[in-house]
């Protein structure tokens, strides 16, 4: 798809300007005639891939989904068409993301079901959405079906960004700590380095250890610079392999401090989802298969796709997941009840909403831990420099004592 900048007039001779997105310069045309824009002046966007936003910025996003579904349904509960509905959030105005909109009311117009038109954007709707607004299409409810995916893509998104605000404070203070040493080692250190040696007598390890790394990184800048980028193209090379990405997600799973919060993120994602799925009426091992692309872990989803293939060989969801332990017990147990008391989908919701409180009472007992645990490496890291720093003065000053 490509953005053109359009001038075109209007039937009543009025200019208009604005941006509009298609897979070709004959397709935009075709567009902006079954609008009533006579053309005038059209081509193909450049993106400036120097400028900062262009380098982050997409023209619809997954957190935009959400509310993006919630206003959808709202206009189609109204009593409006879905290319009305369309036409209504795309607006007169100009932009990435209205461009992103009247980009799936053209397909609408074209004749293509919406999910179809959503199944082009595998980065933003997920094959969960994708899924339901299928059904929805074929059970004739799809105001209703969108408005239960604006809920569960909303939760989604919060569960995500709950994650996120843990990890990112111990990763900044990480970062903070490492500058202020890389400071102390490259430019306080080396102030002393000549004194220090001029005394002519055995220096205290920390001294000596923070003297011994600021001369390798002076002298052997270029190795060490070589060494990293090796390092990383290396990394990078072993992701790549899908063997290598199970590994590191199961291993984020049992991690030591943020294992137990990713375990009740993503299952309970994966239950919101099979909740959803199976009220729509999805069979139970396309719901699974659909589940497995939400649950953000390729463990899990190897997982819950050898457990689709088990439902279809006749066996019951609760005991092929019996031996799975990154599930906590209690959503196994609200699984089984579901499955004997034929509610699946309620007993689904219930075991989502149980894992959503667990990791939000979780996410808040990490945060209040953070913070401490944080300020006690900065305070060991700063205070060994330090102390090295200070050690060699407070001999010289017994010296003459």
């Amino acid at each position: 798809m490509e953005v053109f900048s359009y001038r075109a007039r209007q039937m009543d001779g009025t200019l208009a300007v604005g941006e509009l997105v298609a897979e070709n310069e004959a397709q935009a045309v075709r567009e902006m005639r079954a609008r009533g824009l006579f053309v005038s002046r059209l081509q193909k966007k450049r993106e400036r891939r120097w400028r900062w936003p262009a380098l982050f910025q997409r023209p619809f996003s997954r957190a935009q989904a959400g509310p993006f579904f919630r206003q959808l349904a709202v206009l189609l509960q109204s009593g409006m068409s879905l290319h009305e509905s369309l036409g209504a959030l795309a607006g007169e105005e100009t932009g990435s993301r209205q461009a992103f909109v009247r980009s799936l009311q053209q397909r609408i117009a074209e004749g293509q079901p919406f999910s179809k038109a959503l199944q082009r954007h595998e980065d933003v709707f997920s094959s969960v959405a994708v899924g339901m607004v299928a059904v929805g299409e074929q059970a004739g409810r799809l105001p209703e079906m969108i408005a239960e995916l604006a809920g569960w893509m909303e939760e989604e998104h919060q569960a995500r960004e709950k994650l996120k605000t843990v990890l990112a404070y111990p990763m900044i203070l990480f970062v903070e700590t490492v500058a202020i040493t890389v400071f102390l080692i490259g430019f306080v250190l080396p102030v002393f380095a000549d004194l220090f040696l001029s005394m002519q007598t055995e220096l205290p390890w920390p001294t000596q250890l923070l003297l011994d790394i600021g001369t390798f990184v002076r002298e052997d800048a270029a190795e060490l610079v070589l060494g990293v980028f090796f390092f990383l193209m290396g990394s990078r090379l072993l992701l790549l392999r899908p063997q290598v990405c199970e590994r590191i997600d199961r291993w984020q799973l049992y991690g030591p401090i943020f294992g137990r919060l990713r375990r009740e993120v993503v299952w309970m994602k994966t239950y919101r989802a099979l909740s959803v799925l199976t009220a729509c009426g999805i069979p139970l091992d396309e719901a699974v298969t659909a589940a497995a692309s939400v649950a953000d872990n390729r463990a899990v989803e190897r997982v819950l796709m050898a457990a689709a293939q088990g439902i279809r060989g006749g066996f019951a969801l609760s005991e092929l997941l019996a031996g799975e332990s990154s599930l906590p017990h209690v959503l196994l147990e609200c699984l089984r009840t579901g499955e004997l008391a034929g509610c699946l989908p309620m007993m689904l919701g219930r075991g989502a909403d149980y894992a959503a409180q667990a990791a939000e009472h979780h996410a808040a007992r990490l945060q209040a831990m953070a913070e401490p645990a944080a300020y006690l490496v900065i305070f060991a890291l700063v205070g060994g420099c330090v102390a090295a720093v200070a050690l060699p003065w407070m001999d010289m000053m017994t010296m003459f004592v």
